[in-house]
């Protein structure tokens, strides 16, 4: 049975879940969302690579806002923006966007700080690749994170290791929506500058203002 198009979850969501599945089920469990500067400045990257382009230089295409989905996967987003190569004349690997003839694909996320210690970035690289696979029935090897603080672009390989890590991540993150439980915080050297900090209180030695929180928030 495939599912339906509310059933789908964001990709966005996996990089979430791979930095940290409390954060994850705070925004997607309990809608909640507090700003600072570091999320102010990373909304305001994506709103200027959101604004919608097309560009094409040096033979290599380029598409930003383009909407990607897969039902086997149960995800859906919008890309930042992806890159497409012309290699031959046959067959139309990259119809959805309107071009004829054989391309490599490669995505491309835009991120505000640099890059991470952890795999949460390229996991969500590599969600928006597999998407891309099943929309145009090709393999996709490679794509690029670029980082605003360093001014560069970090090359991003979608092996076997890192394609079995974004699955489990998708099925860790279908669990907890399904199960609707909060995961326990953890404290950890990112909570610092994670803007829900004071909703999540990864310090507190009980959970009692989490849940007269959570109880204030479903009424």
């Amino acid at each position: 049975m495939q599912p339906n198009d509310e059933d789908l979850h964001p990709i966005s969501a996996l990089q979430h879940m791979a930095f940290c599945p409390r954060q994850a089920g705070l925004i997607h469990l309990d809608q909640a969302w507090e700003e600072n500067q570091r999320t102010a400045e990373g909304r305001t990257l994506h709103e200027r690579v959101d604004e919608g382009y097309r560009e094409f230089r040096r033979g290599i295409r380029q598409f930003s806002g383009v909407r990607v989905q897969s039902l086997r996967l149960q995800l859906y987003g919008r890309l930042d923006v992806v890159e497409v190569e012309k290699v031959g004349d046959a067959p139309d690997s990259a119809k959805f966007l309107g071009l004829s003839g054989d391309w490599v694909i490669r995505p491309v996320e835009f991120k505000r700080g640099e890059p991470k210690g952890d795999d949460c970035d390229r996991i969500q690289l590599c969600a928006q690749a597999m998407c891309l696979e099943e929309m145009t029935n090709t393999t996709i090897t490679e794509g690029s994170i670029f980082y605003g603080k360093i001014r560069r672009r970090d090359e991003v390989v979608f092996d076997d290791a890192l394609r079995n890590r974004t699955l489990e991540m998708i099925t860790a993150f279908d669990a907890m929506i399904h199960s609707r439980r909060l995961p326990p915080a953890v404290w950890m050297r990112g909570c610092r500058s994670c803007s829900l900090i004071g909703i999540c209180q990864p310090k507190s030695p009980s959970d009692f203002k989490m849940k007269e929180y959570r109880r204030e928030l479903l009424g």
